[in-house]
């Protein structure tokens, strides 16, 4: 990715491309864009308006207007996908999009096994860390995700603005010496010895001829009175020096204010909080404060404003903030929901962290940060690194032996073959943790109704807004059944679904199986789930419910298998269908194989809720679902329809 012309900071997508659901939508487009490619083997402005419109003609996550430039609409809907290396610039698919889309990815080595993460999130993870940020000449560059890596095997957890502003300010020309450097000195911020504004100020100082400052912002703080001479030194503008002025009235009317809350004082402040140097400085380029006409009043309105904080450093951190915030604003919240499609990280509660600190600080430890070969052959030829589909041991040139073995010392386990138990392991644990504290049954009783009544925006809210609804339909039910269930089992095993790092879902994952797969010691046990409505079940739900039954039924022919198929309303025909397959022996798509029994037993969401209110025990429904079939099983004659047909004389 080459920064254009004047650009402070990169951008993994575009700002016009406000979708949360990358996953499912990036699954939409590239086919789209595959089909264009083979049409029209160009990618000019016919291409991209019949494109766009393909595209929401799938979709109805976005919205629509008459006036709207489609063309253009194609242009920066597809940005996202060239700048991580799914497509080139002209929109053709690189290798590795085409082998994600038809599931073929490479298959995780040993070492990605360990990551504890499905074929989505390391689909991304591949991608981002080939991922580079060139600057305007295309010579210079680094890797940002890299970085991002970087910071937490030295810090363990970072608040979000942190790290994602500090990635955001680095630049390709700064080399791997200074990069590294700028990691060390974060530091002072951990230590408490530097506020982060100050952090910012002193690594990407607005030019290179910065002054040393004589004492901290705590010093400049702590003095009775502001020291023009001193507060010029952290008070900065470089372009002209009126701005200080405005800068000094405003701190020194905000600290009288803060000192003593007059009306009179406050009329003062709210006067020079409207002066647009103000503004800039200390407002992100908007209002600084909510005026309100009381002492009072403008306290409750304003109780979130950093400015207004016992900490008088904050003023200082605002400062700097809202003058970078001009650089990155637009840009940070899309490479947080992009680094959160690899699984690795918990943006929880404000922080970032490693989902597994141990394991991938032993994985990425000795990271290069920088490039060496230019943009114009890295990234514009389709046989480079970055459009192949590889591994990351491949990528990083990894030595496999020499991890497995640190490995097997921090999971303290004797053998490489116990690894991939004591990860698995791992995950369970943090799921079930997670899942008590965030989904209790009281929550997932709060939930389940929303979707009979399709609050899809409250759904969102309580749940995750970086998948569609289906999705987290199907992560709740999976929930649901965990509480349901008497018997133990593993839940981040039995999901078939794509977590992210905080354990919420983003996507249903690849490969072609049923919605939920628990494998209990008795029997096996496959939930599939729809919201589609009675009509659209017939349509889109009868064949992949019954192929994925069917298969999973022949593959584990030596224990008893049962699906439930569970809709908000259920079609008469569909339970009807669900049980007269039992009577018919069914063939694998797998294998060349018939099931004797194929069992489907259909429930509503209604029906799940009364299971969890009443807290029935699973066990006693199963045993009265199998115990319909123990005679339900004939000689079905598989010949029947060649049998009529000899003796027809066809």
């Amino acid at each position: 990715m080459k920064l254009l012309s004047g650009a402070g900071t990169f951008n993994l997508g575009d700002t016009s491309f406000r979708t949360k659901t990358l996953i499912e939508d990036y699954k939409t487009i590239l086919p789209l864009l595959l089909q264009i490619d083979n049409e029209f083997g160009i990618w000019d402005r016919q291409a991209q308006s019949i494109f766009y419109k393909r595209f929401l003609e799938q979709t109805t996550r976005f919205e629509r207007s008459k006036d709207e430039d489609l063309a253009k609409r194609g242009r920066t809907l597809t940005n996202a996908l060239v700048k991580i290396g799914l497509v080139d610039n002209k929109r053709s698919l690189s290798t590795v999009a085409i082998d994600w889309l038809n599931d073929s990815l490479k298959p995780m080595d040993q070492v990605e096994k360990l990551l504890g993460i499905d074929n989505h999130n390391l689909l991304f993870l591949r991608q981002l860390l080939k991922l580079r940020v060139y600057d305007v000449t295309g010579v210079h560059s680094f890797y940002p995700f890299r970085v991002a890596l970087e910071l937490l095997i030295k810090y363990n957890t970072i608040p979000q603005r942190d790290f994602l502003t500090l990635i955001h300010l680095i630049q390709p020309t700064f080399g791997e010496r200074r990069i590294e450097l700028t990691i060390n000195n974060y530091e002072k911020v951990v230590t408490n010895t530097q506020v982060f504004a100050e952090f910012i100020d002193d690594n990407f100082p607005e030019d290179v001829q910065s002054k040393e400052k004589s004492v901290s912002i705590s010093d400049l703080f702590n003095a009775n009175q502001l020291d023009r001479e001193l507060f010029d030194q952290f008070f900065v503008n470089r372009k002209t020096g009126n701005s200080q002025e405005a800068y000094f009235e405003f701190v020194t009317k905000l600290l009288a204010f803060k000192k003593e809350s007059s009306l009179e004082n406050l009329h003062s402040l709210i006067s020079i909080s409207k002066n647009n140097q103000v503004k800039k400085a200390f407002g992100f380029g908007k209002s600084v404060f909510k005026p309100q006409k009381s002492v009072s009043k403008f306290y409750k309105e304003n109780t979130d404003n950093m400015l207004l904080s016992d900490n008088n450093t904050d003023i200082y951190t605002q400062f700097v903030l809202s003058k970078k915030e001009d650089i990155i604003k637009e840009y940070r919240d899309m490479t947080k929901r992009t680094f959160n499609l690899t699984g690795l990280f918990d943006f929880g509660n404000g922080l970032v962290s490693y989902v597994n600190q141990d394991v991938f600080k032993i994985i990425f430890r000795n990271l290069s940060l920088t490039g060496t070969s230019i943009a114009q052959i890295y990234e514009s030829e389709r046989d480079q690194l970055f459009y192949q589909d590889i591994s990351i041991s491949a990528i990083l040139n990894l030595d496999t032996d020499d991890i497995l073995s640190h490995l097997k010392d921090v999971l303290r386990v004797d053998d490489e073959s116990q690894l991939m138990n004591a990860v698995i392991s791992e995950k369970e644990k943090k799921l079930k943790v997670f899942v008590e504290q965030k989904f209790p049954k009281s929550k997932i009783l709060q939930i389940l109704p929303l979707f009979s009544e399709r609050q899809d925006d409250e759904i969102h809210k309580l749940v995750s807004e970086s998948a569609t609804i289906p999705t987290i339909f199907e992560y709740i039910i999976g929930i649901a059944w965990y509480h349901i269930s008497d018997e133990n089992f593993i839940l981040s095993q039995s999901l078939n679904l794509t977590l992210d790092g905080n354990m919420l879902p983003l996507s249903h994952a690849a490969g072609g199986a049923g919605d939920i797969i628990i494998d209990y010691k008795e029997f096996t046990l496959m939930i599939e789930v729809t919201l589609m409505n009675e009509q659209a079940q017939k349509r889109g739900e009868w064949e992949p419910v019954l192929r994925h039954a069917t298969n999973l039924t022949v593959e584990n022919s030596s224990k008893n298998v049962l699906t439930l198929f569970i809709a908000d309303r259920l079609d008469d025909n569909t339970i009807n269908i669900w049980r007269a397959v039992a009577g018919v022996p069914m063939k694998s798509s797998n294998r060349d194989e018939f099931a004797k029994l194929v069992k489907i037993f259909p429930l509503t969401n209604n029906e799940i809720i009364r299971m969890l209110e009443q807290s029935v025990n699973e066990r006693k429904l199963i045993k009265e679902i199998n115990s319909t079939y123990d005679n339900y099983a004939t000689n079905f004659d598989l010949n029947w329809r060649t049998k009529i047909l000899e003796n027809g004389r066809l």
